[in-house]
């Protein structure tokens, strides 16, 4: 079988566009892929940050509860110590002394560990928002990330 120029440079023309067609439809399914791994990747970031910030939020809300517990002592001491200032207006009476002087020391003792549990709690707070940050940040990312793939977003 013998093909006239025409012929064969018509077949020359449709066998290119075929594997131009195929190579570009093979390219297009490699770059969805990519960028399916990317967002598959982008997502669990995303989850991990969350679960990051979770865990710190709740930290946050047990110190923060042990902390107003803290304070209350602290609260109840002062309150202890006033009250044995005040018994007599010439100053603690001589048979309550050793009940003031560990109120007062007790009190003394829990202002400075009540600022560094303030301090501690700051720092938290501060961590806490850096994580939700990160987290909403992330979250952001993929949302445009899946809108430009073209794939909707709920």
């Amino acid at each position: 079988m013998v093909f006239s120029h025409r012929v064969r440079v018509a077949l020359v023309i449709a066998g290119v566009a075929v594997l131009v067609a195929a190579v570009e439809g093979g390219l297009a399914l490699l770059h969805r892929h990519r960028t399916l791994r990317e967002l598959e990747a982008l997502r669990d970031q995303v989850y991990h940050a969350r679960v990051d910030a979770d865990a710190c939020r709740n930290e946050l809300a047990y110190t923060q509860r042990l902390f107003e517990r803290f304070d209350t002592v602290v609260d109840s001491l002062h309150l202890e110590v006033a009250k044995l200032e005040t018994l007599d207006p010439r100053g603690v009476p001589q048979a309550r002394y050793d009940e003031y002087l560990k109120a007062f020391h007790a009190y003394n003792d829990s202002v400075a560990s009540w600022h560094l549990k303030a301090d501690s709690l700051k720092a938290r707070e501060a961590t806490c928002r850096r994580l939700a940050e990160a987290h909403n940040a992330l979250a952001d990312s993929l949302k445009r990330r899946l809108e430009q793939a073209g794939i909707p977003v709920s």
